[in-house]
């Protein structure tokens, strides 16, 4: 009988099938006789052979995962193939090419040795257990690749041609009628025995399995066998909307996206996308698919791709930070607002989904959105939570992080931020009982060094006499500035984030390997300065403008300068892609004259000197 736990796999092989770069993925059904199996894919003889190659995955659709960089490069490496062989990225049965130029194209050496160059590469660099989706590794992907080369490119071993097209070749007869010749042939049988041992594709199903023992039976064939080989995939997608929050389910149809559904139902993309995650690719979802719908917003709009943040939220007479916690996944600084497609989407909220929030967080706690509510009495705040803070939920319910977070109208990336001790890909599991968190962070949290505030600025660093973070062992004791890393850190962007050598990194914290692959851990400290050294770490950072000097406010800037700053300047910040003066100034909460007159070595304009 056919594997039932394949079916789980479907959805995933289709959607990876997708992500080819040129080409077009098939996604076929085995039937019970040989005829009415469709053909992969037809060229006319007159076409160029010629070909440049095609990758499995596009340049850059893997960077929200945060694989190792060699392995990331891995997944884009082209095949030295004709484009057809995309079409071998298919859960079914691999038919005829139709065309022998075409067939020769595709089952050339050539072709064969730069598949093997591809799993090669990714076996070394991903290694045999780094997954897509959880059940499904990366390394099987390849895996279904060459097995379908085989099952497309073997050969009858007297006359050398092709067996899909001798099988093709076949009288469109049912089975029972077809000549001996035919049914007990090479190719046939051969086809058969490779089908039922293939572990990556949903071919060889019931029909198949009783054809097998037909033409064993008929041929007097002995085979040990019949059974469909188990699956090399895991994959379970969840299909459970028990917990839905706006209590609003959507069933997908062929050819939905994430865009398409999000305009129609007025709901943010990336929202959706992050609380379903049996969304695996946004621009291909499994049509049957269970979704539950974010709340709905009254406007939305599409994303342009000369658009910023600033741009759809001055044109929606709303504020950045509005835009960004209406639309979950949006980064802080909106770095990701066109990275996102095709994983999440472009279709946002630019009003409050769900209408203008007016529910209490469970504690009863309020803010005016600029006064900072206490943490309730005789109940823990949860390490490292910000206490610039204007409402709380005490975790009693046991919700997840999704709904907290759709329930008090707070963007999960600022809910995770402003509760460090949640981490956004183990949320759920970091949720303590009766602990509290901060649903309301106030603005300016995460940059003031008030008494209300327990968290670090960006980024998190600091210099007290204990490590704000767990350590590692061999950190010096005259460590004077230490960093928490992040998901997406490694030593290189650390050591280069605070203008020291990775040599000096690594001598700080020897217990890192020299590669950086272990030893290296987020929600971990590291040192990156200590006393005696030039290191360039921030000690300290203030809400305040820089009127006076202080043995206790002064700082030592995190990275090069230029001349003409303020002697007595006690906030320093490292400027990013994307930024301009306006945008700082406008973070800080500054003029941008007093903007220009601390930095006077930037011109009026911003065009030099930033």
């Amino acid at each position: 009988m056919m594997n039932a736990s394949r079916g789980k796999t479907l959805a995933v092989l289709w959607v990876a099938a997708s992500f080819f770069a040129e080409g077009n993925a098939s996604h076929l059904r085995s039937h019970e006789h040989l005829h009415s199996a469709r053909h992969l894919r037809q060229r006319n003889e007159k076409d160029n052979p010629s070909f440049s190659g095609v990758s499995m995955f596009p340049t850059g659709s893997l960077s929200y995962m945060n694989l190792m960089p060699d392995c990331e490069n891995a997944l884009y490496q082209k095949v030295n193939c004709d484009d057809a062989v995309s079409s071998l990225m298919t859960d079914g049965y691999v038919s005829s090419f139709d065309n022998s130029t075409l067939s020769t194209l595709v089952c050339n050496a050539g072709c064969e040795a730069a598949i093997a160059k591809l799993h090669d590469a990714v076996s070394t660099n991903c290694g045999e257990t780094t997954e897509l989706v959880p059940g499904l590794p990366i390394i099987g992907l390849v895996n279904l690749l060459w097995s379908n080369w085989n099952q497309s490119c073997f050969a009858d071993p007297n006359t050398g041609e092709n067996c899909n097209d001798v099988i093709d070749a076949f009288p469109d007869v049912d089975m029972s009628k077809l000549p001996k010749s035919d049914l007990c042939s090479y190719c046939n049988v051969r086809k058969l025995a490779l089908m039922q041992a293939d572990a990556y594709t949903d071919a060889y199903d019931d029909n198949w399995q009783s054809t097998y023992m037909y033409v064993a039976q008929t041929c007097n064939i002995s085979v040990s066998n019949f059974n469909s080989t188990p699956s090399a995939f895991n994959v379970t997608v969840p299909s459970s909307t028990s917990d839905c929050v706006s209590g609003t389910i959507y069933t997908t149809k062929e050819g939905d996206t994430c865009d398409s559904i999000a305009l129609a139902q007025g709901v943010s993309a990336a929202t959706m996308f992050y609380i379903n995650p049996n969304i695996l690719n946004c621009s291909s979802i499994w049509p049957g698919t269970n979704l539950c719908l974010p709340q709905k917003c009254d406007s939305v709009y599409v994303v342009q791709p000369e658009d910023t943040c600033i741009d759809i939220a001055v044109g929606a007479g709303i504020r950045t930070q509005n835009l960004i916690d209406y639309n979950s996944q949006l980064t802080w600084n909106c770095s990701n607002l066109h990275a996102t497609n095709p994983y999440w989407g472009t279709t946002l909220c630019i009003s409050a989904p769900g209408g203008t929030y007016t529910g209490h967080a469970p504690n009863t706690s309020t803010s005016t959105g600029s006064e900072i509510v206490n943490p309730p009495a005789g109940v823990k705040v949860a390490p490292g939570t910000t206490t610039d803070c204007g409402a709380w939920y005490i975790n009693v319910a046991g919700l997840t992080c999704t709904q907290i977070c759709l329930m008090n109208q707070i963007a999960i990336n600022l809910f995770t931020e402003a509760n460090p001790s949640l981490n956004k890909t183990t949320c759920d599991k970091d949720l303590i009982q009766g602990n509290a968190y901060c649903v309301n962070p106030l603005d300016g949290w995460n940059w003031g060094s008030g008494a209300n505030s327990t968290t670090s600025p960006t980024p998190s660093i600091s210099a007290p006499s204990t490590p704000p973070a767990p350590t590692q062992t061999g950190i010096p004791a005259n460590c004077n500035a230490f960093y928490v890393a992040k998901a997406g850190d490694d030593c290189g962007t650390v050591a280069a984030k605070f203008g020291i050598t990775k040599d000096h990194f690594h001598e700080w914290n020897p217990a890192i390997s020299s590669d950086c692959s272990s030893g290296f851990w987020a929600k971990e400290a590291y040192c990156v300065g200590v006393s005696g050294t030039s290191s360039t770490a921030i000690t300290s950072i203030s809400a305040s403008t820089p009127t006076s000097t202080s043995a206790s406010t002064l700082v030592v800037p995190p990275a090069p300068t230029q001349s003409g700053i303020p002697a007595n300047c006690d906030a320093y910040y490292v400027a990013q892609a994307g930024d301009d003066c306006d945008t700082v100034a406008s973070k800080f909460q500054i003029t941008k004259a007093q903007f220009h007159e601390w930095n006077p070595a930037i011109s009026s304009d911003c065009s030099s000197g930033f």
